[in-house]
């Protein structure tokens, strides 16, 4: 049984997690991390690549921190969770299609530290050699790789959510519904996706939505790569991470617009599977409290406020694992209380926002808010999909029957996903 001690946090910022730290030349979203490790006993922190590992350690080593950084590695506070494998979307003659590529030495059960500290842009942090190997030592047998053999339904529900007109709207409004405000472009349109294929044996269809992608991406820059297969890596992205949540039994600590497609995909499978339109409960309140992540972020706050927070959080993270009842009010007390003691009520108060699966007796929460006419131009042409599609949401709604009761900080919105499945034979 999931008992809301851990979450999974990805930290790279890319356009469907955090896209407003990219599009401001960063490369991960630390803020999220301070927030996590306030309401979880445990983080499983989640990176892209090799670089961005090196990003992540350069930040508490910058600050004098390594040696705190090594302590949370060390007592498990904060653990590396790798998936060991690339799912993207890969373009050829024009076509798109969603893979996991997987190299031999990835394949491999415990190769991290080949594959991560070993790596140039990771023994660059360093100035001496002791400083590596104490990293070596407390990350050794600690990291948790996840291969690509245990992901090949999310690859196919991906595919299938993107040649659902509904769907496929939904994966680019979430987007667009983040960048507009980026870019000052007032209120984002409503996206429609038209879908037509290609041949008569279906094996290939053509994908154009209402907006200008092309548009959207030169407005963005290099800071915020766009092209028309980046939602469908998105779609695969959010599969996987629930699918990771469902084997680890953990929470969820997002970035939007992640946020909002998880929230969909686990609606869904409740929908469609468990045949329930009750199976999300929300919890949306303004309380008394600093804007961690925004503060983190700019630099505001150090990882010794971080840790203070953490330390005086107990009953934070002992009403989130509460599985018996989540009293609103108790809530609102701990932020109010906290405030307090630690001397930031000046600041201001956040919204909190949290959602997740109800359980038999009680349970978690959701909460969601998203913030001339533009031409519409060929999408991309996706590949065949195989037949597998429904099989992980078969999966996923099994995980939830059973004993996963996931919580999930961030942004949703109930009601379009309702509509979009309420209108279409997606199951079927």
């Amino acid at each position: 049984m999931s008992d809301h001690s851990k979450a999974l946090v990805p930290l790279e910022s890319w356009c469907y997690n955090s896209p407003e730290i990219s599009y401001r030349g960063g490369v991960l979203d630390f803020g999220l991390l301070a927030e996590a490790l306030i309401y979880y006993d445990q983080v499983l922190i989640n990176v892209l690549n090799q670089p961005q590992f090196a990003e992540f350690l350069r930040w508490f080593i910058n600050r004098g921190k390594y040696s705190d950084l090594l302590a949370l590695f060390n007592d498990k506070t904060i653990q590396v969770y790798d998936y060991a494998f690339i799912s993207t979307a890969v373009e050829f003659d024009g076509t798109y299609n969603v893979l996991n590529i997987q190299d031999p030495i990835q394949e491999k059960p415990n190769t991290f530290e080949q594959r991560f500290l070993y790596h140039e842009s990771v023994q660059n942090c360093f100035k001496h050699a002791r400083d590596r190997i104490k990293l070596y030592k407390v990350l050794r047998n600690k990291v948790t790789e996840a291969k690509a053999s245990e992901f090949g339904n999310t690859i196919e529900n991906a595919r299938k959510d993107y040649l659902e007109p509904q769907r496929s709207s939904l994966l680019i409004q979430s987007f667009i519904d983040e960048i507009y405000p980026l870019l000052n472009w007032g209120n984002p349109p409503e996206v429609i996706a038209k879908i037509e294929p290609l041949d008569e044996a279906k094996s290939k269809h053509r994908i154009t939505w209402n907006i200008d992608i092309k548009k959207i991406s030169e407005a963005l820059g290099g800071n915020l790569p766009l092209h028309i297969g980046t939602p469908l890596t998105a779609a695969v992205h959010c599969n996987r991470f629930l699918w990771s949540a469902a084997n680890l039994n953990c929470d969820l600590y997002l970035g939007r617009p992640m946020s909002t497609l998880v929230g969909d995909k686990l609606y869904e499978s409740g929908y469609r599977i468990i045949k329930s339109r009750d199976i999300i409960d929300q919890l949306i309140v303004e309380v008394e409290f600093p804007d961690i992540r925004t503060l983190v972020n700019t630099g505001k706050i150090n990882l010794d406020d971080i840790l203070s927070f953490r330390k005086k959080a107990v009953k934070f993270r002992r009403w989130l694992q509460e599985e018996r009842t989540h009293d609103r009010n108790a809530i609102i007390a701990y932020h109010n209380e906290l405030a307090k003691e630690t001397g930031w009520t000046k600041v201001g108060r956040k919204t909190l926002r949290l959602f997740g699966f109800l359980g038999a007796v009680g349970g978690p929460f959701t909460g969601g808010l998203l913030g001339g006419n533009i031409a519409g131009i060929p999408g991309p042409v996706l590949g065949s999909i195989a037949g597998k599609g429904v099989e992980y949401l078969l999966d996923l709604a099994s995980k939830l029957n059973a004993n996963w009761r996931p919580v999930i900080f961030g942004n949703w919105i109930r009601d379009r996903i309702e509509k979009t499945l309420e209108r279409t034979d997606y199951i079927k």
